[in-house]
């Protein structure tokens, strides 16, 4: 029984990379799902970690929805998913890269969820945000983002042009590896708390005497 336990986890933990691996979007989620570290940090890992993963990558994705406004063809979102928005975000506030991905946005994020869900998940809220705000911050490596809007309406990057990142280069999909690489850390180190019935040596493939 134990070995069809042990089976399953890295099963899964195989078909994370190889689902992330095929996404145009891969970058973002990836990093945002990182923010589930601070469930660990704050100790509160048990079967929730499963909806706070899933809220990390949802929330990771969701400033892009003003892409329905700006005119792209495609989007893996806001002309995608959620197309149903097109033409609904534009002008001063709401273009891309304007006031969804700003701290205030984040901040709401983090009081909508406060109030709907921390007296059953305390740590939701904080990893909803987190992983909210991980997209703006990446996408400040990329070009400009209104980190201070409505209040300051103007668009900053973090790096300067010559350093910036391309969307789909070497230095994007090298982060998205990395990312990945310390999201299976955290269920390598966390496993003993989803699978109590493993023994930790035998998660590492050592055989015990």
């Amino acid at each position: 029984m134990r070995l069809s336990i042990k089976n399953a986890y890295w099963l899964t933990c195989f078909n994370i990379f190889y689902f992330f691996s095929y996404m145009t979007w891969r970058t973002h989620m990836a990093v945002g799902a990182n923010a589930i570290w601070l469930a660990g940090f704050a100790g509160k890992l048990d079967a929730s970690i499963l909806l706070l993963l899933f809220v990390a990558c949802g929330m990771s994705l969701l400033p892009d929805i003003d892409i329905a406004g700006s005119g792209a063809k495609v989007h893996y979102v806001g002309g995608g998913v959620l197309g149903v928005f097109r033409g609904v975000f534009h002008g001063v506030y709401f273009g891309h890269r304007g006031l969804m991905h700003s701290v205030l946005a984040a901040v709401i994020v983090f009081v909508v969820c406060w109030l709907f869900t921390h007296s059953l998940f305390p740590v939701l809220p904080f990893v909803a945000a987190l992983a909210y705000f991980s997209h703006s911050l990446i996408d400040g490596f990329n070009d400009s983002v209104g980190y201070f809007y409505p209040f300051v309406l103007r668009k900053v990057s973090l790096l300067p042009k010559f350093l910036r990142v391309k969307v789909g280069g070497p230095v994007d999909v090298g982060l998205m590896y990395v990312a990945l690489l310390c999201l299976a850390l955290f269920f390598l180190v966390h496993a003993q708390s989803f699978l109590p019935n493993i023994n930790s040596s035998f998660i590492l493939g050592q055989r015990e005497y």
